[in-house]
Parts: C-alpha cells; structure tokens; sequence
C-alpha cells in the first residue's frame, strides 16, 4: 500500500484551502532583515527542518510500501503550533496535494491528513522490515538448492520422456511382432504337437519296464503315426520329413515288437513252474493287455505262434495240477453209510476199497428193529445241498491233510469239490482268453477252450465213474449229485461260459441216472422180497402183533418217499415229468401199494383186521408226505434264483394217499 494510499486512507475533518506553510517558505520574504522577520524567520526555518523529516520518512515509506514507486509525492500543508491543543488536529482542513507521475502529467488528489502518522516508530518498523529480509535471504539461500534439484529433476525428467517415448515406440514394434509370431505359432504349434515325439515317450519305449505305463506310451507312438499318416497325404506339409520321421516310429516300433515278445517269453516260462500260479501270471498279461493287440497288428504270425505256445503251456499247467488234486480227492474217506446184515454196525470205507455188492443195507427196507442211519441222515445231507455258503471247492493241500486226518465226506461233497474248481478255473481261464487275446469269434473261443481243459475233463468223467463204482448203494448221494449239476448248468449260463463244460455235465448225469435207477430197482425189489417174505407173513398173523402199530418197513418207506419228494423239483430248465425221478417215484409207491396190499390179505378181513392194518400204514405215509408238502409253500424261490412252483408229483403221491387213508377209515 502506498504512501499516497496511506494518506487518502486518513480521515480529515478539515481541508486546507490556502497554500501550504512549505509554499510559503519557498517565496522570497519582504523585510527579512527585520527583527521581528529574522525571529519568525527562525522559528520558520525550524518548522521547515521538522516537516521536511517527516517528509523524508513519509518518502521512505512511500519508496517502501507503495505499489507503484514511480510516483512522486509532494505534500504541502500548514505549520502546526505546538500552543494548540491536541484535540484541535481534528478540525484541519484538507490540503491540496500535486502528485506527478513519470508521463509527466499532474492531477489533484484530494488527501486526508492524519496526524497520527507522525507517531508510528519508523526505525522499529524499518528493523522489522530488515529482519523479514535477513529471513527471506535465509530462505532463498536454503532453497537454492532445491531449485537447483528441481532444475535437475526437470532435465533429467525430460531425458526420461524421451528415453520412454523410444521405448514406446519399441514396444509398439514388438507387438506387432508378437501378434505375427502368434499367428505363425498358432498355425505351426498344433502340427508341431502332433509330428513331435516326447523324449520321455522314447526313453521310457526303449529302456523302461513294461507296465501300464509303458503301454501308455506305447498308444502314444501309435497315435502320432496314425497322425503323420494322414499328414502324408496332405500336399502343402513336406512329404520327406514325414517319410523319415515314419521310418524312425516303424524302427522304435520294431524295438517295442522285440521287447513285447522276450516279456511273453518270460511269462510263459514261469507258468511251466511246479509250484507258479496261473492267477499270477495272467493278472500280470491283463494289466498290459494291450501289447498282444499292438504284436498282433505288426506281426500277426509271431503272435499266433505265442497263442499256439500259450495254449499248449497252460494246457499241461491245468493237467499236472488236476492230476495232483485229483489224487488228493482220492485220498478223501468217503461216508457210504453201509450196513453189514450180520453186524449191523455202520463202517466206511476208503475210496481205494472195493465196494460190497447189493447186499448193503442203505438198499434194504425190511422191517428189522435196527435203526437205519443212513435215512436219519438225509435230512442233514440236504440241508447242507441248499446252504448256499456251502458251496466251495477245497484246496488240494486241504484235501490231502484231510485225508490224513481222517476226515469223512459225502459222495455229493467229494463230486462238488472236483467239479466246481473245474468250474472256477475254467471261467478265469475263459475271461482271460476273451480279454487278452481279443476272440471275438465262438469257434475260436470254443476251440481254445477245448484244447486246453479236454484232457482235464476226461479225468473228471473218470472220476465220477471211479466215485460210483465205490459208492453204488448211496442212491441219495447220486441224486443230490445230480441236482448239483444242475445248478452248475444254470451258474454256466450266467457266467457265459461256452458250450463244453455244459457237455461235460451232460455228460456226467448220463453217468449218473443209469446208476440212479439201478438203486430204485435194487430198492423195490428189497421192498417186494420183504413184504412177501414168510417171517413178516407169520407176524402180521400172528396174534402178538398189534395191527394198530405201522410196520417198520412203512416207517422206513415213508422217509425215503418223503425226501424224494423233496428232491423231485428241478426248477432250472427242465419240466418235473421229463426226469426219471417222477416214474421211479411212481415205482416205490407202487410196489409198496401193491406188496401192503398183498399183506394186508393174509389177515381175516371178517372182524376189519384187514383194513384197519391198511388204515394205519398208509395214513403214517400220509401224514409223512402232508408234514412236508405242508413244509413247501405253493410257491417259492429256488436257490438257484429261479421262481417255482410247489412239486405237482407230490401233491398227486400225497393225494394218492389221502384216498387210499379214506378208503380203509
């Protein structure tokens, strides 16, 4: 702000008209050489040094804070008389002051006087003043320095802005690099993938074990030659580098053909051992199934020739093994439950024994007091044919400590335990032909499978011969053998497993009716002989026979009735009417019908002996077969799986008998 600011700012009351003291000073005086003028020359001359200071410090000021410091400031005004009191400096009247500026041009301004002004401390205010100097030069010199860093900073910051436009104009250039590399890598990488074989694939082909792993690798050659195949045919690829990359799959090829052949060799050497296991050795094939396949395709007469060795290995694997078990079923004791007539103790005998004729007492049905326990068994045997945990094959190492323990078993068991591990190892062998050699043909299947287990099955129907000839009385055994069978046949189906081991169990129930039937007429004619016999005759006469008790003969016939026919349904394939059972059934009842009948006419028929004696045999027979008819349900599930019905045989037997119980009441 101004000096001139300053003194317009100051309010006056009074303005100055006249000139100012200081005018008045600068004109020349008429009469200064008077007393009275010299002495008011003086006090003019000392009033004239008091403004004109204060004038100089008004001009500082002026030079110091006015805005525009061209401008002069003249300022005129009147002496103040120091006899005037203070309150008199409010009535001063303005004065007119003449201000001249650097054009040289003058304009009045009107300024308002303060007296005030003349009080301000100048010199503390200038030591103000030169302090807030000494201070803004102790700030410059410290920002100095960072004025130069900021120079600096702004060089290098350009260096900088040139340096990244040249590197933006690099990246710009490498995209598009990129973008043309990409397109090229898009084109290339895809066939590059596919004509390129991983080093490990090689490696692993060349010097790795033969596991699953090695025969993923292996698909993986086989891929990329299909690949460079299809290649071949393109014209825009390089037909020669082809050719050369395919010519060093066909020799890595051949290398793997190699490899696949000494491991075949190997496996096939250790089922040649006495004591390996095929199970082993062919869950070892299977897990790289696929080299036969691979063999097959690139040399389909070495591998023919490995099937050829296979079949003839595992042929006399399965021979010497079935030989070793056959012999230790041989040395099983079987129970015959035999009777001699004279003793009447039951024995066993060995499979190696002879065999006693027909006068064994599981065949006899007399009426003798001994207690026949080869019936009283049968209740047993069957329940251990329906157990379905009871179906198993024995080990041969189980066998032979058996048979040196002394342990007995029955014919069906000893025939069970032969037949179900021919079963067994027939459907593993099956499944590992179809799975590993890939037979999708029958015949072929069929002629492999022939191939290997003809000799084995031969043995097993010499067996079964060698069973019956040491056992011909157990006609029960023979039967449950049979319906064994039977259920064999439904378990092939399910296992579809080919067509010669049904053959073979056909086989075996041609061997077994013949002896079946020949049992049932060894028993009718034991039952014709007893009932027709003088001393059973002189006893029924006899008046010390109650006629109210049933014959033991009736007792031992019910029971035999009775669990044939529990034995009569065959609910797998075959109509109940179409098996021997159901007429050697109708056989028994009749000779027993008739030889009762012939009995019962012995007695005097005047006081109703006669009837009452038929009366009471035939409702023990019927109440034998009602007890187990009404044990069956009329319908049922088999063990087999197979819904069937309740037996139409016996229901007509126990029918049959129902009628002839009313016909003696």
């Amino acid at each position: 702000m101004g000096i001139g600011e300053i003194m317009t700012a100051i309010p006056h009351r009074h303005s100055i008209s006249r000139r100012s003291s200081i005018q008045q000073l600068q004109q020349p005086q008429n009469g200064s050489n008077s007393p009275r003028a010299g002495i008011r020359g003086r006090k003019a001359k000392a009033a004239s040094n008091e403004v004109k200071t204060t004038i100089t410090r008004l001009e500082y000021l002026n030079n110091k804070f006015n805005v525009n410091p061209s401008f002069d400031v003249e300022i005129s005004g009147d002496e103040t008389d120091d006899s005037e009191p203070e309150g008199a400096k409010e009535h001063e009247e303005v004065e007119r002051v003449e201000i001249e500026g650097e054009s040289g041009k003058h304009r009045r301004a009107e300024v308002h006087f303060d007296p005030r002004l003349l009080d301000i401390d100048i010199l503390k205010k200038q030591q103000n003043v030169h302090e807030i100097e000494s201070s803004l030069d102790r700030s410059i010199s410290l920002l100095t320095p960072l004025f130069q860093y900021i120079q600096d900073f702004e060089s290098n910051l350009n260096t900088l802005s040139n340096e990244m436009e040249v590197l933006q104009t690099r990246l710009v250039n490498l995209n598009d690099e990129i973008q043309k590399n990409s397109k090229v890598d898009n084109l290339l990488t895809p066939i590059l993938n596919d004509m390129l074989i991983p080093p490990q694939c090689i490696k692993i082909l060349l010097h790795g074990k033969l596991d699953e792993k090695w025969v993923e690798q292996l698909t993986i050659l086989q891929e990329k030659k299909e690949i460079l195949q299809n290649y071949e045919t393109k014209e825009k690829f390089n037909h020669e580098n082809i050719v050369e990359l395919l010519g060093l799959i066909d020799k890595l090829e051949l290398k793997c053909v190699e490899r696949i052949k000494r491991y075949l060799i190997e496996n096939i050497k250790y089922l040649r051992g006495t004591h390996t296991s095929s199970v082993k050795a062919q869950s070892k094939l299977l897990q790289v199934k696929e080299i036969f396949v691979f063999l097959k395709s690139k040399n389909s007469r070495l591998a023919k020739e490995f099937e050829t060795a296979y079949v003839y290995t595992i042929r006399w694997y399965y021979y010497f093994n079935f030989v070793k078990y056959i012999s230790s079923l041989e040395g099983l004791k079987i129970l015959e439950n035999e009777y001699d007539a004279e003793r009447k103790s039951t024995y066993s005998n060995n499979l190696s024994s002879t065999s006693s004729s027909y006068g064994q007492r599981s065949l006899m049905l007399d009426n003798t007091d001994s207690i026949n326990e080869y019936l009283i068994n049968l209740p047993k045997r069957l329940e251990k044919m329906n157990d379905e945990n009871n179906q198993y094959s024995i080990l041969g190492q189980i066998a032979e400590s058996s048979g040196i323990g002394g342990m007995k078993f029955n014919m069906e068991q000893i025939f069970v335990f032969l037949n179900q591990t021919m079963m067994d190892n027939l459907t593993i062998e099956f499944n590992f032909i179809v799975e590993f050699f890939i037979l999708t043909n029958n015949d072929d299947i069929n002629n492999m499978i022939k191939q290997i287990f003809s000799p084995i099955m031969k043995m097993g129907t010499n067996f079964t011969t060698y069973l019956l000839n040491n056992c011909r009385s157990d006609y029960f055994g023979i039967l449950l053998t049979i319906r064994r069978i039977q259920r064999m046949e439904y378990e092939i189906q399910n296992r579809c497993l080919p067509e010669l081991f049904e053959s073979y169990l056909n086989t075996q129930l041609l061997a077994l009716w013949p002896v079946f039937q020949r049992d049932v007429d060894a028993l009718c004619n034991s039952i014709t002989q007893t009932l027709t016999s003088t001393s059973i005759i002189k006893m029924v006469v006899s008046s010390k026979n109650n006629i109210l008790v049933p014959l033991k003969i009736t007792q031992s016939f019910s029971i035999v009735l009775s669990n044939l026919v529990q034995l009569v349904q065959n609910l797998v394939f075959e109509l109940e009417t179409s098996e021997p059972l159901n007429s050697s059934i109708e056989r028994l009842s009749n000779t027993f019908e008739k030889g009762m009948v012939q009995l019962g006419g012995s007695l005097d028929d005047a006081k109703g002996k006669r009837r009452l004696f038929l009366y009471v045999n035939f409702q023990l027979v019927y109440n034998v077969l009602d007890n187990e008819m009404a044990g069956t349900p009329p319908t049922k599930v088999s063990t087999t799986g197979v819904e069937g019905q309740a037996s139409p045989v016996g229901e007509t037997i126990c029918n049959h008998y129902e009628q002839l119980v009313q016909a003696y009441s």
